[in-house]
């Protein structure tokens, strides 16, 4: 009854946004296909603008749509950390307006950024394909291991890396900034930092319709702060997976 609900509100939430195919869908699929329904009923109209903040390897939700529909989206995939920015780059290999950018969104300035070290893989068999959890916040990585009992100095190390905005990053790479105004989709996956990407990621320029964004890591009152934000650029947001919420422009 309670998954009903949810979907039921989903529905109501997007009709109201003139996401009307969303009714083709059964419920399971729209909570687990949300970015790509909502992708897919503007692709057939015009070619899709997306902007991916924290893009791993590429392997991820926008990765079926991505390939789907290559020809018809322009996108650029921003990735800090060198392995899966590499893998990055051979994912979307030979895609035409698919742009790659090692850098960092955030708090203007260097940072720490923290990672499990070699130590952690080996008393962690199998996990070294998977270096999404990485992150500017210690506490991020640290409490995942004092959950295990384990000493998080132990397993974690750091290096310095440059953090600015979404505009400056892009200033920097020498990027066509007009061409990039009125983005379809800015997807967010930043490990505890989604907030403070999102704070940087200069909403007023990008005119983003849609904002999907990792919840999960946020505190409450960061998240609740977040929204408020959000809803002052008007925009509505809807949580709908235990990790994910979707912010939505509003057209009035």
């Amino acid at each position: 009854m309670f998954k009903n609900k949810i979907s039921s509100f989903i529905r109501s939430f997007l009709k109201k946004k003139g996401y009307l195919l969303v009714n083709k869908f059964t419920s399971e699929v729209i909570k687990e296909k949300l970015i790509y329904i909502l992708l897919f009923t503007k692709v057939h109209q015009k070619s899709i603008k997306v902007i991916q903040i924290g893009a791993n390897d590429g392997n991820d939700l926008l990765n079926k749509f991505n390939n789907d529909y290559r020809h018809k989206v322009q996108y650029i995939g921003i990735e800090p950390q060198e392995i899966p920015f590499n893998k990055l780059k051979k994912t979307y290999q030979g895609f035409d307006n698919f742009l790659m950018i090692r850098g960092c969104i955030g708090n203007e300035g260097r940072r720490n950024f923290y990672y499990y070290n070699e130590t952690f893989y080996d008393h962690f068999k199998g996990a070294k394909n998977n270096q999404g959890t990485n992150s500017l916040f210690y506490d991020n990585l640290s409490s995942r291991l004092i959950k295990k009992n384990l000493n998080p100095d132990l397993y974690i190390d750091k290096y310095e890396i440059e953090v600015s905005s979404l505009l400056n990053l892009l200033k920097k790479e020498n990027i066509n900034l007009e061409d990039n105004k009125n983005i379809d989709l800015l997807q967010i996956d930043a490990e505890g930092a989604d907030d403070e990407v999102i704070y940087n990621s200069n909403l007023d320029f990008f005119r983003p319709s849609l904002i999907n964004f990792e919840h999960k890591n946020l505190t409450k009152t960061k998240l609740e702060n977040l929204i408020k934000f959000l809803h002052q650029k008007n925009y509505k947001c809807l949580i709908y997976k235990h990790n994910d919420a979707l912010a939505v422009k509003s057209t009035i």
